[in-house]
């Protein structure tokens, strides 16, 4: 059967000893068409020497002689919304418990703030060994959207157990059971997207902000509604339903994920074997190595900020004699502003390039910091009316540290990724943003809390030196005006 060439989309060409080598190429075949019928065309991309599926939408062999169905892809509109649905649930199982769980474990527990940072370390032990294997499966084994069903039903009856502990040995070791469950999802959650969206960069924030509106969402159910009127010691224990929810919304979006766009492996290019030690050669790259190492730092003060804040809010609020649980509804103000400013990220990166956004989002962390350790400092020359409008910017300053650096580092890690590793790499950086960074980040700002003993203008002073450190690193060696135009060779 004839065929011919009738679009290229995309052509990337790279210099390879001494002449011009087309690694990846996007091409869109028409068959000729019978008399009478309409040609079908059929996407199909070129990478290292063969044609094979892709993300962009590919289904079967372009150049196959057999006869080929016409494809059916759901409608731009239907996917967005399943997909928005999907990152909804994910981020609304974390929101439950997230912005408050440090001042339930400190007040209806009675944690010390050590054991409190170990917790938030707990959370993130999990992924440093599970990555790695999420990583093979999804990219080698088992379509995505069953490996997302399968650990988020675990996970969510690992949480209601988590409810019902009060020990901090049996809270500790089912906290690092769950994060081996959670933690990876995220990841997959983005993979998945990348999958399916023809215009990654565009598309990709707004998917996302359905995620920020779901992890703002259980603030304001659990706050205003399962804990309204609760007061002293019935709030501290109060709180704890708020595990309860999230282990059940789990068990919801275990359900969910079965409904998703079927997401296979991808077709393996010649020469790769296991996909995780493919993907970890990508650091050999100098954008790869500096961004990885910016992230670990990263999360080690994102990690700070999560671990202290609700017990940093719950002082301000104690000292003004304001009872009742705020906590998780003043912290979503972060969230709240992330939601405007992921609607316009693809925007910001298309115009301003991914350093200048890195930047961006970086010397948000910084400035976060720097505004909660002066108005501490002066806390007793301020109404609580002016303190707690300053505190407010602070926490709105969120929505530019997550959407300006993790959300840009992921998306730039995907356009730097080979179509059939995206997988991997994604939970690869996963694993030093969100668990290698994320379990110092525990340790370290319980220690610091500890030693500091409610000390706020030095505590996140401290954070915010290392945010500036952050800065500086990105600053000076992160390459100028790199894109990620073109997949990198692991």
């Amino acid at each position: 059967m004839a065929h011919r060439v009738a679009q290229i989309d995309q052509i990337d060409i790279v210099s390879c000893g001494g002449y011009a080598q087309p690694t990846f190429a996007q091409a869109t075949f028409q068959p000729a068409a019978a008399a009478g019928t309409s040609p079908v065309a059929v996407t199909a991309v070129w990478w290292r020497g063969g044609w094979r599926a892709s993300s962009v939408g590919l289904r079967e062999n372009a150049m196959s002689d057999e006869p080929k169905p016409k494809l059916q892809s759901p409608s731009a509109a239907g996917l967005g919304l399943r997909l928005g649905a999907m990152m909804f649930l994910q981020y609304f199982i974390q929101g439950c418990y997230l912005p408050i769980v440090s001042v339930y474990l400190q007040d209806a527990l009675g944690f010390s703030k050590t054991q409190i940072g170990v917790f938030g370390s707990a959370l993130a032990v999990g992924p440093l060994f599970a990555s790695f294997v999420v990583g093979q499966l999804v990219d080698r084994r088992f379509a995505t959207q069953h490996v997302l069903a399968a650990c988020h039903a675990l996970g969510g009856g690992v949480m209601i157990a988590l409810y019902f502990q009060q020990g901090y040995l049996p809270i500790v070791v089912l906290g690092a059971i769950y994060s081996v469950l959670y933690v990876p999802t995220m990841m997959l959650t983005n993979s998945l997207s990348f999958h399916h969206l023809p215009d990654r960069e565009r598309q990709f924030p707004i998917i996302r902000v359905w995620g920020t509106i779901g992890f703002v969402a259980p603030a304001w159910i659990i706050e205003r509604v399962l804990l309204r009127g609760l007061a002293d010691e019935a709030l501290n224990t109060g709180r704890g339903v708020a595990l309860l929810v999230a282990g059940l919304a789990g068990l919801v979006m275990a359900v969910y994920s079965l409904t998703l766009p079927a997401t296979p492996p991808q077709p393996r290019a010649s020469g790769r074997s296991v996909a995780p030690m493919e993907a970890a050669g990508l650091l050999r790259a100098r954008n790869i190595a500096v961004l990885v190492v910016v992230s670990f730092l990263i999360a080690i003060v994102h990690k700070f900020f999560f671990v202290v804040n609700a017990p940093f809010l719950r002082a301000i609020l104690d000292a003004n004699n304001i009872t009742g649980a705020w906590e998780g509804s003043i912290s979503s103000i972060g969230q709240i502003a992330e939601i405007g400013v992921m609607a316009g990220l693809g925007w910001l990166i298309s115009r301003a390039g991914f350093k200048f956004t890195l930047l961006l989002g970086a010397t948000a962390y910084m400035l976060r910091c720097l505004v909660f350790s002066g108005v501490s400092a002066v806390t007793d020359q301020l109404s609580f009316g002016v303190e707690m409008t300053i505190v407010c910017c602070g926490q709105a300053l969120h929505g530019v540290c997550f959407a300006c650096f993790l959300a840009a580092a992921f998306m730039y890690m995907d356009k730097r990724s080979p179509a059939d590793l995206r997988g991997s790499v994604q939970n690869l950086y996963g694993t030093f943003v969100l668990a290698a960074g994320y379990f110092v980040g525990g340790f370290i700002s319980g220690a610091v809390a500890e030693r500091l003993q409610d000390n706020w203008p030095a505590i996140w002073a401290s954070s915010g030196a290392l945010a500036a450190v952050c800065v500086l690193i990105l600053l000076v060696a992160f390459p100028k005006d790199d894109d990620g135009a073109q997949p990198a060779t692991a």
